[in-house]
């Protein structure tokens, strides 16, 4: 699948795997390396992922997370996976992608904006695209890929800028 030529070889993407939809998701570099003192532009991440929805499949890249996303991401994967989360909504800065705890069993994943499908309507189709995964240790090891990518890409400038 598409956006992955500039990822590391042993930095495998985060992969979320459902019985109509996956996403793998890895980072390709920050938004702007050369700042390295703001909050939040030190932050930024480019975002490549591979998306499959019944069995049509697409790619985006886009700055949609920051490092601090992302780890509170894989925290909150972690807690999911334990069973012990105390916000079932996961969403972000840029919303594009969000995770939410929809059951004690599945985590919805829903697209919006530069993430969505080509075919979709993006005026109307906002967080309506998406897919359940189920709640296993998958989503555990989706986690540690997420915390993974962060050692390549460490949140910088946090409080500094």
């Amino acid at each position: 699948m598409g956006g992955y030529a500039a990822i590391v070889e042993n930095e495998a993407p985060a992969t979320f795997e459902g019985p109509t939809g996956s996403l793998r998701i890895g980072v390709e570099r920050y938004q702007f390396p050369e700042i390295t003192g703001d909050d939040w532009d030190s932050n930024w991440l480019i975002i490549n992922g591979d998306a499959v929805l019944d069995g049509k499949s697409w790619t985006f890249r886009d700055a949609c997370l920051t490092t601090f996303e992302m780890e509170r991401l894989a925290d909150w994967l972690d807690q999911v996976s334990s069973g012990k989360v105390e916000n079932a909504f996961c969403g972000f800065t840029e919303p594009n992608l969000d995770f939410e705890r929809v059951s004690d069993v599945a985590v919805r994943i829903a697209f919006s904006l530069e993430a969505l499908p080509p075919w979709s309507k993006r005026d109307s189709d906002f967080g309506e695209i998406g897919f359940n995964v189920p709640i296993d240790n998958r989503v555990g090891a989706a986690a540690n890929s997420l915390r993974a990518l962060l050692t390549r890409y460490p949140v910088r400038a946090r409080d500094g800028g």
